[in-house]
């Protein structure tokens, strides 16, 4: 028979950021360590509120399942001596087992002979035994990224931890957890419901937390109740005149910061509408987590809407934050107007004043790398489509200067999300070309997961310059992440690298890049007992890893990645492009008639010295016409690669494999004359390099797990 498990963690008010890492890493961890003890269960599904954490465990088995292992100790040789008497290994073997040696058997290691062991069964325990301590563990091992102790206890945690409630059916699963003991007991809405609510049983917890506790549990109903109120205004209240700027991260953020929303419009004083629009959006979303409301036009109305954590507002709670709002967009009307009186060059020297990093200068500093870095990055474009534009270079350049300096504007000090929104309205305002403007904001981008990208090559650019660079300089003082920890968000920025060179379809080599960047690094800064390559190779195989973590989330085959880095390729675009090539291949025809070939080519050279083939001392037919083919073959590939016609590559490469089968099967390469066989192995070697234009086929995984 199988059973319900609801396990929650109750919490002080968790930030929003915390809520989803809590959820995701829940599940995970909950999924591992039940396998790992052998339960068996249907499903898995997590939950949060700002003030708890819930896991829901469908169809769990209330026993584990059995398990053979087998022990197994020395050989026989060594167990027994030449009369058939147990030897001290053998007793001391039986005693770690407790057992006598009379009890073991003869175990058969395949491959390595007869050993003296034993077949062990472990014991089936009851899910009720073993589930303490799985889901204090499961508490033990939820990290976030910002964590906290309290009190004297040494556990961590986002926020500190007030009540476990665990249930397994109705069975309370009992632990203990530094002061607090788990039991049946969950807590309602801090507001409404304050007092403890027993759960009966684990399948009564959802109805009786909302009907009693007054809080929905699951983050999708709250959110759908939050644009159900949202669409009820729009349509049936106001008729179409206004529509609410629904920011998908200001709305997750709500979401994970009420526990029974409720909708309330509020209205500011009309004199603030001058602000620019994306200005004053931005001052109505960032402090206070309200929506801005737009009118038929589109402009910015003098409405908004607050998500009140289940309190039936009475009116005092609109005039609250009407009154929390009218002081903020007031602070935003005063910074907008003092920075009017400044331009660009006074922002510019204001940056030299301000340190982007510790031995790495300022970040009037940085925006010079940037001009000289964007430059570089078009310059290795030079003959595609992008130069078919005007002014990229000045458009580059200006932007490369004026990209940081919203830094030190009085708005984006006290709104800090809006860099790049505010330099593009003042690059707007001080009569920049589009392009400019533009790129200020884009090169921020992405900024978080799922985030758009710039739409200007010019942005596009300017983004993957910022971001290499700062990963260049990090790696360069040691902020290199590590585990889990990546506190300068580099894995983010290295993964906008790689989207920002797909959608812009550059083609360039990162090792390049990188070792620019880092030499203006190295005649600005002194980097000493630093490995030039050691760092750049770093760097390079960092940003491609993101690229790999993309095929991942998409469930794509690495092998097919492993063979093209294999061929020295260090283009994202080019990988990108071999990789689509090599997988259509695979789904249509036989990539062991690549493969295969290419293998017996390595096997034969590993290890051996090279040189180039003597054509006089060719003397076998076969030898011959390989000889002709490996010529013959490097030109048209090597052709067809400038082209990017990988698929033709392969087709060409498909063919080649039958004369490279034909010529180990007609010719002995081991040639007792010396002189032969070196040749012969040269010529091998040379078959080797046609294949590595395009990858090294050898990595390549095929038929379930194992290389051909």
């Amino acid at each position: 028979m199988r059973k319900n498990l609801v396990f929650e963690i109750g919490t002080e008010e968790l930030p929003p950021s915390c809520t989803g890492e809590g959820v995701s890493g829940l599940k995970k961890i909950l999924e591992n360590k039940l396998a790992e003890n052998r339960l068996e269960f249907e499903d898995i599904q997590t939950y949060s509120s700002p003030r708890r954490l819930v896991a829901v465990v469908k169809g769990l088995s209330e026993l584990q399942n059995s398990k053979e292992r087998t022990v197994a100790g020395p050989t026989l040789k060594v167990a027994f001596d030449k009369d058939g008497n147990p030897t001290m290994a053998a007793e001391g073997f039986a005693r770690s087992l407790n057992l006598e040696v009379s009890d073991l058997e003869e175990i058969e290691v395949e491959g390595k002979g007869v050993y003296l062991g034993k077949r062990i069964i472990e014991e089936e325990k009851k899910a009720v035994d073993v589930l303490p301590d799985i889901l204090k563990d499961s508490i033990l091992s939820l990290t976030f990224s910002k964590q906290m102790t309290w009190a004297d206890h040494d556990i961590k945690f986002a926020r500190p931890i007030r009540w476990i409630l665990a249930l397994y059916d109705n069975e309370v699963i009992k632990f203990s957890l530094e002061n607090l003991n788990s039991a049946n007991i969950t807590f309602g809405h801090r507001t409404l419901s304050p007092g403890p609510i027993n759960i009966k049983d684990a399948d009564s917890y959802f109805k009786l937390l909302q009907d009693k506790g007054k809080v929905i549990a699951d983050a999708v109903k709250r959110k759908e109740l939050i644009l159900n109120q949202i669409n009820q205004l729009e349509e049936d209240i106001w008729r179409g005149n206004y529509r609410v700027v629904l920011d998908g991260n200001l709305l997750n953020d709500v979401v994970n910061m009420v526990e029974m929303p409720n909708v309330v419009i509020g209205n500011f004083p009309e004199e603030f509408l001058y602000i620019p629009k994306d200005l004053l959006i931005e001052a109505i979303q960032y402090h206070q987590k309200y929506f801005a409301v737009l009118d038929k036009s589109g402009n910015v109305s003098t409405k908004f809407l607050i998500i009140q954590n289940g309190i039936k507002d009475n009116g005092g709670i609109k005039k609250g934050n009407e009154r929390v709002l009218k002081a903020r967009l007031s602070d935003a009307a005063f910074f907008y107007e003092e920075d009017k009186k400044h331009d660009f060059n006074y922002w510019a020297d204001k940056l030299k004043g301000v340190i982007f990093f510790s031995n790495l200068g300022s970040m009037y500093n940085k925006a010079l790398r940037l001009k000289k870095v964007s430059a570089y990055i078009a310059g290795l474009l030079e003959g595609s489509r992008l130069h078919e534009k005007d002014d990229i270079s000045t458009n580059l350049a200006t932007a490369s200067m004026l990209c940081k300096c919203d830094l030190v504007t009085n708005m984006v000090v006290e709104f800090p999300a809006l860099q790049g929104v505010v330099g593009r309205q003042y690059a707007r305002e001080k009569g920049e070309k589009s392009e400019v403007p533009d790129a200020i904001f884009e090169h921020h981008l992405p900024r978080f997961a799922a985030d758009i990208l710039p739409a200007t090559d010019v942005g596009l650019i300017l983004s993957i310059a910022d971001k290499i660079d700062t990963i260049t300089g990090m790696f360069l003082v040691g902020k290199i992440p590590s585990g889990s920890e990546d506190p300068f968000a580099l894995r983010r920025k290295a993964s906008g690298i790689v989207l920002s060179i797909l959608k812009g379809k550059y083609d360039f080599d990162l090792t390049g890049l990188i070792s620019y960047n880092q030499n203006l690094y190295q005649k600005s800064f002194n980097f000493r007992g630093i490995s030039d390559l050691k760092i750049s190779t770093g760097i390079k195989d960092f940003i491609i890893a993101r690229y790999r973590f993309l095929l991942e989330k998409k469930d794509k085959r690495l092998d097919i990645l492993e063979s093209i880095l294999g061929s020295g390729c260090c283009s994202i675009l080019d990988i990108d492009l071999r990789y689509k090539a090599i997988e259509e291949f695979i789904e249509s025809e036989d990539i062991k008639k690549i493969s295969c070939p290419m293998i017996r080519c390595k096997n034969i050279i590993d290890k051996k010295e090279f040189g180039e083939v003597d054509v006089e001392l060719l003397e076998e037919e076969y030898e011959k016409r390989l000889f002709s083919s490996v010529n013959m073959k490097e030109k048209v590939i090597k052709d067809l690669m400038c082209k990017k016609d990988y698929t033709a590559v392969l087709a060409e490469l498909y063919g080649f494999g039958e004369i490279v089968d034909l010529f180990f099967d007609k010719v002995l390469v081991m040639d007792k004359d010396k002189k032969v066989r070196s040749n012969r192995i040269n010529l091998i070697k040379k078959a080797v390099d046609s294949y590595l234009l395009m990858a090294d086929f050898s990595r390549l995984t095929i038929e379930g797990n194992s290389r051909i």
